[in-house]
């Protein structure tokens, strides 16, 4: 049975918001046409509770100032509020269907969020079978692209992150032994699949560990990887116990011993490593330094203003989530479901990393990525330094589908 949307639906941490932009009402309008259109509603399913509650709280960050960047500050779009919604799913995937459904029943044609690749992948044949648009959270896992011609993402994929660490491991020479250390779920198996096609094409001998979501000791995790010896580890992780996994590592002597690259994560991890971490390779999907654009600039200026910090690891990606919204309400008005699909196939548009678009085909986010090394500063911080910027074409995925074009 599903539940009422009204008991699972809780207030967004920004207050459960009455957003929208809108347009001028032409001095020949009819008086019929100035009235108030109808809200538009739009759902938000993700884990404000969990190991991923802290990615939620800056992607949400950012959904807030996307909306008021592509509003214009106007509150309306083409007329019509946005009446946005956000529900904690708990990051289980029976409660993140179940809202769905729910959201679905109560007449929501945009839907979107979860940091979560293994519900994201659940969500995606939803949005299918309920003919609604799903633009998905930060969730990473290849699957959501292609996944059908209604699903999109707002972020980027696994494959992306591992071209972008590429030059990393060639650098190192061929023939290295290579461990990918990840997670067991959707996230972490997408990482295996692209690392090991994208290392072994470099003459590397690739294998992976994959540990249960569950782990809590990470001691047996770092021994084993201790007793393989490999020459560079590829670490794929996300989620509150990365913290506990880099004080095993580190506590086994592992970051001595063996190359690390990895993605850097939000900004409260920068220590995790300790100086060790200053020798690692860093992919970023984004931080607050690596773009000089407009947009960014507005993100970066608007968060100190409103929140009193920086951006973070996937505040843009809720911010580009925004943006896609409104695009899909300027060309479907929230309720055609396929104008709004065609308004966003094949899109470019500037967005916090710079110009990004959504491949017609299959919905792939083509978008910059980062290559950054983390540096010490007189005070003992940590804060990140720009090596390389990759443009969306130089790390595109392959195409899996053919939706749009």
């Amino acid at each position: 049975m599903q539940r009422n949307l009204r008991k699972v639906v809780a207030p967004l941490t920004l207050a459960t918001m009455t957003l929208a932009a809108s347009v001028a009402v032409a001095p020949w309008s009819s008086a019929a046409t100035a009235k108030a259109k109808a809200a538009v509603k739009v759902g938000i399913g993700t884990e404000k509770t969990g190991i991923f509650a802290a990615y939620t709280a800056e992607w949400l960050q950012g959904v807030q100032l996307g909306f008021d960047y592509a509003t214009k500050g106007t509150d309306k779009v083409n007329g019509a509020k946005i009446k946005l919604t956000t529900v904690d799913d708990a990051d289980s995937p029976t409660t993140a269907a179940t809202d769905f459904k729910s959201f679905v029943g109560a007449g929501y044609k945009i839907i979107g969020g979860t940091v979560d690749s293994g519900i994201a992948t659940e969500l995606a044949p939803l949005a299918q079978q309920n003919k609604v648009l799903y633009i998905s959270g930060p969730a990473a896992a290849d699957q959501v692209t292609g996944a059908n011609r209604y699903t999109f993402r707002s972020g980027r994929q696994t494959y992306q992150d591992v071209q972008t660490a590429k030059s990393y491991v060639k650098a190192l020479g061929t023939g290295k032994s290579v461990l990918v250390l990840g997670q067991d779920f959707a996230f972490g198996q997408s990482y295996v699949t692209d690392a090991t096609a994208a290392f072994g094409a470099l003459g590397d001998n690739v294998t992976s560990m994959l540990v249960p979501l569950t782990t809590t000791d990470f001691t047996p995790v770092a021994l084993q990887i201790k007793s393989q010896h490999p020459d560079i580890i590829f670490l794929a992780w996300a989620g509150a116990t990365g913290a506990p996994l880099a004080q095993a590592l580190d506590q086994q002597g592992i970051f001595d011993t063996s190359k690390v690259i990895t993605g850097l994560a939000n900004i409260a991890t920068y220590q995790f490593y300790g100086t060790a971490g200053l020798k690692f390779n860093y992919l970023s999907l984004y931080n607050w330094q690596s773009p000089h654009n407009a947009v960014n600039t507005y993100l970066v200026k608007n968060m100190e203003a409103k929140f009193h910090q920086p951006p973070d690891l996937f505040t843009a990606d809720g911010f580009t989530w925004a943006q896609m919204v409104v695009r899909a309400i300027q060309t479907g008005q929230g309720t055609n479901v396929m104008k709004m699909v065609k308004g966003l196939e094949g899109w470019s548009f500037h967005a916090p990393k710079g110009l990004e678009t959504v491949r017609a085909s299959d919905h792939a986010m083509l978008q910059p990525m980062f290559q950054v090394q983390l540096v010490q500063t007189v005070t003992g911080a940590y804060q990140p330094v720009t090596l390389a910027t990759l443009s969306g074409t130089q790390t595109a995925p392959p195409v899996t589908a053919h939706f749009g074009g």
